[in-house]
């Protein structure tokens, strides 16, 4: 039998010893030690403080020093306890803050130390390289050098490709790309004076935005055509096509290098990147004196990028635009202009080894991408086809080499599910209705490069939900035509295993699904707790989560982006207050690294699927000058099946403050305050939630923004229309009647096509002890603020049992302790007998990395 259910049981689990020291322990060091876990740049040397590296060879990376012409020395070696170092190696002047051995480290204790050129060297740092480590040996930047081919074209075909390339069979990708280049024919040679914004705004700052937009549709355009041209011209040897882009580059080649056409990086290195093909493609039909003028156009350009990036996006934790396309455009035109641009090494260099240091830049090793589903999209071709030219140059398979790529596509399955909108988190996220071609496009490479069934499943899935064909989208295109054409699609598994959730902490991102391979039935929750913080195109969403039924949003953000410094995005869309989350005093977590949360615990079965985030940090930034005062904000989240979701709130701060509990639908929502509940009617389901709390509360609901959206930018959606941004979204807010230094929210939501609302009006709150059954599922939580927190869970039917900080558990005849005090536990019965599951406190990798480093730092450290 179950262990029995009511008060009596939940108060005597928590009072045989369920206390958080864990959890505690690991929030008190972060608080305290870290004031961000990704700073704007590298503050200390990594590995370091006796770190297990996760790779091998490891990056050594370290802070830059700001100045122009800085060089670093650095030197490493292993050290076996008791023994002088077998070899040191000195690499000497170094222009940028990043070394990769190029060589497999043997397993044991490694130092190295870094200093600027001619000062004193750094203390002693140390790492531990062990057999788990994931080898990611490449070639060297000299080696790959060296192996660049002689002779022109290199980067969208090599000579050898040519041949085969203009005798392959018309398919549907050739027949868009002529189709495209045809079209440029007829169209006019871009001139200077189009960078030029044809209207202004209403103050300098859409002024300037409008000078941006105006630069890069220029740059814009100068790339696609000179890309259709080249790309047709290749496939049809048709000399018009030639001409055309010639004509084209040459125009460009006369214009002022840091004029309009650079007001935008992304028009500049448009700009360049499309001089460099025309290079590269055309060599042999360009005169002396037309290279020439290319080169000398091309170079201001390349140089401004490579001495703007040295010293600087190493260390950096992000250049979105870098890393979206422009790095891609680089490394183009370096491989374009190599060995007739005396430079062009230099660069290339550095783009080689950025790119093999840093990527994915923003996904760790569990998938992800922590700028969030939309503009993944921007990073696709970079992270594809950088790795393929490095695979054809040198042999060398980064993709199959970092294990980011395997665990992709779980993050997309599990985030942007076939036929479903997204997660919801960062910029632009909320316009995905489904994943869309380029979605299509990716997996069916990661497919392709990795034999990945599970990958093709995606694939194969999606493209039952979207119109679009492929050849339509040019995300691809020309990999998928030229680099992966031979390579077999593996037959997709015909119905994936798929557990219910799945936990990418890396970057601090978790979903949970009733079925998440059945897009009709699916019941989805994702909640962001990102070591990243807010940054760039992340929003103040630590701890806050989002609801689909069905692939349809449900309970969600709200809000329009806009521009990134549009006063409804930063007073509303990027705000705490525009999500599902907590804010206090009306205030909510600051726009900064610093402001950061981690996914702390995960664990599922076959009906329940848990995950604690810890936020407790992610209301104070030094960098704004923001602290709200708050110490503690844990939120444990539970999907049952079918349909129920628990939201389980631990807040807590230095001084009395206004707690706010937050709920928002795109659809019309209906309130009752007597009995704290809201509803939201939908064509395909119903979802109503009840809150309790460990003090009164009063509702306060309405349908605007704080700030009004316009679209004063006449921005355009996926369809080609003008987005209209309409002010009819609804906002529901729980906030005490008295202030408090700590506060509990208990929030059970069901979603179903039917439901019988009377089992949520059911529940009771006695003796500061929230019960509630629902279906199978019996449900208590502690709400008294003044005792030790708890949620327990059972279901007698399926034999599922759970306690979110308890000690012990029974089923059937077993009982389970747990070994860490303040542990989740999770029951089930597997192949006959039960099987208990423990989740205590866990750290991302980076955030132990650097508690361990300032731990010793500060002389609070054990090897």
């Amino acid at each position: 039998m179950l262990s029995t259910f009511g008060c009596g049981f939940l108060l005597g689990f928590l009072l045989l010893g369920c206390g958080e020291r864990t959890g505690k322990q690991s929030s008190v060091k972060a608080a305290y030690l870290l004031d961000a876990v990704y700073p704007r740049y590298l503050d200390y040397p990594t590995p370091s403080a006796g770190k297990v590296v996760r790779t091998n060879p490891p990056i050594l990376r370290w802070p830059v020093e700001k100045g122009r012409n800085i060089r670093y020395d650095i030197r490493l070696w292993a050290e076996n306890e008791g023994s002088s170092p077998d070899r040191i190696n000195e690499i000497r002047d170094i222009p940028w803050a990043m070394f990769n051995p190029h060589e497999k480290l043997a397993s044991g204790n490694w130092y190295w130390q870094f200093r600027k050129s001619g000062e004193e060297w750094s203390e002693k740092q140390h790492f531990l390289v062990d057999s788990l480590a994931v080898e990611i040996v490449s070639p060297d930047a000299n080696e790959f050098l060296q192996a660049l081919p002689k002779a022109h074209p290199r980067v969208l075909a090599s000579a050898a490709d040519l041949s085969r390339l203009g005798n392959l069979e018309l398919n549907e990708d050739i027949r868009f790309i002529l189709a495209k280049a045809e079209k440029v024919l007829l169209e006019s040679i871009p001139n200077e004076q189009e960078g030029l914004p044809t209207r202004t705004g209403a103050d300098e700052s859409q002024d300037k935005k409008l000078r941006l937009d105006a630069s890069k549709e220029l740059g814009s355009r100068v790339y696609y055509a000179v890309v259709s041209l080249s790309e047709a011209y290749i496939l049809s040897r048709n000399e018009e096509f030639a001409e055309k882009a010639i004509q084209i580059a040459s125009e460009v080649a006369t214009w002022e290098p840091r004029g309009v056409s650079s007001v935008n990086d992304f028009g500049d290195s448009r700009c360049m990147v499309a001089m460099a093909l025309v290079f590269d493609t055309f060599y042999d039909k360009l005169s002396d004196t037309e290279k020439e003028a290319l080169i000398q156009a091309i170079k201001p350009r390349a140089s401004h990028f490579y001495t703007s990036w040295i010293n600087n996006i190493e260390a950096r934790v992000l250049s979105g635009h870098v890393w979206q396309h422009i790095l891609h455009y680089f490394f183009q035109t370096c491989l374009a202009v190599y060995g007739d641009e005396p430079e062009a090494a230099e660069w290339l260099a550095y783009a080689y080894e950025l790119f093999l240091a840093r990527a994915p830049v923003l996904g760790g090793h569990d998938g992800g991408w922590a700028e969030g589903v939309s503009y993944f999209r921007m990073n696709m071709e970079t992270l594809i086809d950088i790795p393929l030219s490095i695979k054809k140059i040198t042999g060398f398979d980064f993709v199959q080499a970092h294990p980011w790529y395997a665990s992709q596509v779980d993050w997309m399955i599990y985030h942007i599910p076939p036929g479903s909108a997204s997660d919801g988190f960062a910029d632009n996220s909320d316009e995905l209705s489904s994943p869309g071609t380029d979605y299509v496009a990716f997996a069916l490479e990661l497919a392709k490069l990795r034999k990945d069934t599970k990958a093709a499943w995606y694939a194969n899935e999606s493209m039952k939900y979207e119109r679009a064909s492929l050849a339509e989208h040019p995300t691809l295109r020309w990999v998928r035509l030229t680099k992966t054409r031979d390579l077999p699609i593996p037959d997709p598994v015909s119905f994936p295993d798929l557990p219910m959730g799945k936990a990418s902490t890396d970057i601090g991102v978790v979903a949970m699904h009733s079925d998440v391979a059945n897009k009709k039935n699916n019941l989805m929750v994702a909640m962001r707790s990102s070591p990243f913080g807010s940054y760039g195109h992340m929003l103040s969403d630590q701890n806050v989560f989002n609801i689909l039924i069905g692939g349809k949003k449900l309970f969600y953000r709200t809000g329009y982006k806009v521009s990134m410094n549009d006063p409804h995005r930063t007073g509303w869309y990027q705000h705490t207050k525009s999500q599902n989350g907590i804010v206090v005093d009306g205030n909510g977590q600051p726009y900064s690294t610093e402001a950061f949360g981690w996914i702390a615990r995960f664990l599922q079965g076959d009906d329940l699927a848990y995950a604690k985030g810890d936020a407790s940090r992610a209301y104070q930034s030094k960098e704004t000058e923001e602290d709200y005062s708050v110490v503690k904000n844990i939120r444990h989240l539970v999907l049952l099946k079918p349909d129920v979701i628990l939201v389980y709130d631990e807040l807590e701060a230095g001084e009395a403050v206004n707690w706010s509990w937050l709920i928002h639908s795109l659809e019309a929502m209906e309130i009752d305050t007597k009995n704290q509940t809201f509803r939201v009617q939908q064509e395909n389901a119903i979802g109503m939630g009840r809150l309790w709390a460990s003090a009164d509360l009063s509702f306060h609901f309405r349908d605007t923004f704080d700030v009004a959206a316009v679209n004063w930018r006449k921005s355009v959606g996926e369809d080609g229309r003008v987005k209209s941004y309409k002010d009819n979204q609804f906002h529901l807010s729980a906030t005490p009647t008295k202030k408090s230094t700590k506060m509990r929210f208990f929030g059970v939501i069901q979603v179903a096509e039917e439901m019988d609302e009377s089992e949520l009006l059911s529940g009771t709150l006695r003796n500061g002890i929230a019960e509630i059954e629902i279906g199978n599922w019996k449900i208590s939580a502690s709400l008294d603020s003044a005792s030790a927190p708890g949620l327990l869970i059972q279901n007698e039917k399926t034999e599922t049992v759970f306690s979110s900080h308890g000690k012990a558990l029974r089923l059937r005849d077993q009982s389970f302790s747990g070994k860490d005090s303040g542990s989740s536990i999770l029951g089930i019965i597997r192949d006959g007998s039960p099987l208990f599951i423990e989740a205590k406190d866990e750290l991302p990798p980076e955030m132990q990395s650097r508690l361990r480093y300032f731990e010793k730092s500060s002389g609070n450290f054990s090897q």
